[in-house]
């Protein structure tokens, strides 16, 4: 039996540290639409200052139109990220990109200056808060309470 199609799809869109979600996206809908609706995004009071160079590392974008960012699906080679992007046409539909229901893009922006592309710079949020401590592994010596070991067997 053939795998189903998603008939939804809600992609984020990431950059930097930044990631914009946008859901329940028709199959029919075009990259130009999905620039537009992050375009919205980047303006609206909720992300006033993800776009700070003091809020967040750097480089600072300033992004006003939507000739101003490429939409970006990264290459995976055996399940992991290549370091490489390959821009979205903005004419194509979401089904026909090749896009998963759940796939993560990123935005490439633009040089004002000489209309370039800047190269993408995205960080991995870390698993953990920067206030909780990471969880540390016990080891064997320290699991095994309760257990009784040959050594204690023998002075029985």
């Amino acid at each position: 039996m053939p795998p189903r199609v998603a008939r939804v799809y809600h992609i984020q869109v990431k950059t930097h540290k930044l990631t914009i979600m946008l859901s329940s996206l028709a199959p029919a809908t075009t990259i130009a639409e999905l620039k537009a609706e992050t375009l919205s995004a980047l303006g609206s009071d909720v992300a006033s200052d993800a776009l700070d160079f003091q809020a967040m590392e750097p480089p600072q974008l300033s992004i006003e139109t939507e000739e101003d960012f490429e939409l970006c699906r990264g290459k995976r080679e055996k399940g992991k990220l290549t370091g490489e992007y390959e821009i979205l046409e903005t004419a194509k539909m979401l089904r026909e990109t090749g896009l998963t229901a759940w796939e993560a893009i990123f935005l490439q922006p633009r040089d004002k200056s000489t209309g370039e592309l800047v190269p993408i710079n995205y960080t991995l949020p870390s698993m953990y808060d920067e206030e909780d401590e990471t969880p540390t592994r016990q080891t064997e010596a320290t699991n095994n309470k309760g257990k009784r070991k040959a050594n204690d067997m023998d002075e029985e």
